[in-house]
């Protein structure tokens, strides 16, 4: 009896990029990011990379997240703005990474408050969350 030949594996496309973030501002001040993300029919074991910039400051890595959101509890007061960079990653395969700025003011009450967040380079703004 002959012996059948293995399936060649095929080659999986990489992740997806991060799109149509929301962010909102915690009671502690922490940040809760979202986003979407359509990753390749079939792949599992996808994890979000998120890094910030403050300022014009470099990208930092600040934690890894198993689905789309990630609270982001180490953001210094008065830092402005804050830019975050999200990739997905599966196994050695990355995603291309997708930015988006928030920036910070005083709110109505004297606390600290998000005025404005926009996605990319093109400065796409971003949905608050409530």
């Amino acid at each position: 009896m002959a012996r059948a030949t293995p399936a060649t594996p095929g080659t999986t496309p990489p992740p997806g990029t991060p799109f149509e973030f929301t962010v909102g501002l915690l009671q502690n001040g922490a940040l809760e990011l979202k986003w979407k993300c359509s990753n390749p029919s079939g792949t599992v074991g996808t994890i979000y990379e998120v890094k910030r910039s403050i300022g014009s400051g470099a990208f930092a890595f600040i934690g890894v997240s198993g689905v789309k959101m990630f609270t982001d509890e180490t953001l210094p007061n008065g830092a402005m703005p804050a830019t975050y960079q999200v990739t997905a990653v599966r196994s050695t395969a990355r995603g291309n990474p997708a930015q988006f700025t928030v920036n910070f003011g005083i709110g109505g009450g004297g606390g600290f408050a998000i005025t404005s967040v926009t996605e990319g380079t093109a400065a796409t703004p971003v949905k608050l969350a409530a």
